[in-house]
């Protein structure tokens, strides 16, 4: 049976990391998440954000795919944009493993991600790219959504019903 890779995607501040941390300390899968390549390339280099994104893109991607490579069911956190991650998706998982986007909203994530005290110009970056993050793309995976503006709708333990469950037919 191929690895389940479950894909938490939605705008930042949309609580996927949040989420994504719970499914993992739930059901024991390892997790990749993609900020946080990001932050260990920038303190383990000398390089801007900037200069790491392209790193830390293919470095997500890889390291879930090698997770499901090797059998082993994953959960993987990151911002989805239209338009650029769908090739990705394609490309890397879909040949290892069963695909399953949760995806996340709320009515404050940009408030949220506001919050975390970011500089005006992050804030403008991430402003602008709503349009290509807030809904789902199409990954040609089943989607889940899940409300997080108050706790998980659905409850978290059927969200991972939904992960854990047999493939969408």
């Amino acid at each position: 049976m191929p690895a389940t890779i479950a894909l938490l995607s939605g705008a930042p501040g949309s609580g996927k990391s949040t989420l994504a941390r719970a499914l993992a300390a739930e059901l024991g899968w390892p997790r990749v998440h993609r900020d946080e390549l990001y932050a260990g390339l920038m303190a383990g280099g000398a390089m801007s954000r900037d200069e790491v994104v392209p790193h830390g893109i293919r470095l997500f991607w890889t390291a879930t795919a090698g997770y499901a490579a090797a059998g082993c069911s994953v959960i993987a956190d990151a911002t989805l944009y239209r338009d650029q991650s769908e090739a990705d998706v394609r490309e890397f998982l879909a040949p290892v493993g069963v695909v399953r986007n949760v995806h996340c909203r709320s009515d404050v994530a940009y408030e949220r991600f506001v919050a975390r005290g970011h500089d005006d110009a992050m804030n403008a970056r991430v402003a602008g790219n709503l349009p290509l993050v807030a809904e789902p793309v199409d990954l040609g995976a089943p989607v889940l959504e899940v409300d997080t503006t108050d706790g998980y709708d659905p409850v978290l333990a059927d969200v991972i019903a939904w992960v854990t469950g047999p493939p969408a037919r």
